[in-house]
């Protein structure tokens, strides 16, 4: 069987995993099928499969082409955090982000900046680690479409790049996921079993 490449890799893991989770109920404690039932994780689905569309203009990208892509991007990774901490949302509960007040923030309604540094020691080491300073450049190139003064973006080429780290994140992430998979009584339509083979 054919190899697939990794952007296709990376919509099939992205797609099961919304699959899969959505069938989390009676598996997974309530609460954290609670909130995958409200979460838009065929968003999530939509939002990677949109990758596509910057993937194909590759080096000829605008600049208002590139602060597009790189939102898309930005939201792809700021809704795998909360998708981690949904499926995990009793241990979240035991230590949370919190606001200024002491009160707990829910998984879905922590901005980015918060969830990036609350994932250190859990998704990666520390602030120190590289998958940090990647999410965190991927986090302020996002941000560039909220302002009206320069940002650095990077370039297409430097995008094109972070897609391979995409789908590096996305393998992480997934390797934390317990793993459902072995619990749920059949498949969910449109599950692929093999995402690496065509």
């Amino acid at each position: 069987m054919a190899k697939r490449d990794r952007y296709n890799v990376l919509v099939i893991l992205t797609n099961n995993a919304a699959l899969i989770w959505k069938e989390a109920r009676g598996i997974a404690p309530d609460s954290s099928a609670d909130k995958l039932d409200d979460a838009m994780l065929e968003w999530q689905s939509e939002l990677t499969k949109t990758l596509k569309i910057w993937i194909d203009k590759g080096l000829a990208m605008t600049a208002g082409e590139l602060i597009l892509a790189r939102a898309n991007l930005g939201a792809v990774v700021e809704s795998w955090l909360k998708f981690f901490y949904c499926v995990y949302y009793e241990d979240y509960c035991k230590s949370p982000i919190t606001n200024n007040k002491g009160k707990m923030i829910e998984p879905e309604k922590a901005s980015f900046d918060n969830l990036k540094d609350f994932s250190s020691g859990k998704l990666w080491d520390d602030v120190n680690s590289p998958v940090y300073a990647w999410v965190d450049s991927v986090q302020h190139k996002r941000n560039a479409i909220h302002s009206f003064r320069y940002r650095d973006i990077g370039t297409a080429q430097e995008f094109l790049d972070d897609i391979d780290h995409l789908y590096n994140f996305v393998e992480n992430v997934l390797s934390h996921f317990p793993p459902l998979e072995d619990y749920i009584e059949a498949y969910p339509a449109d599950y692929v079993m093999n995402p690496y083979s065509d």
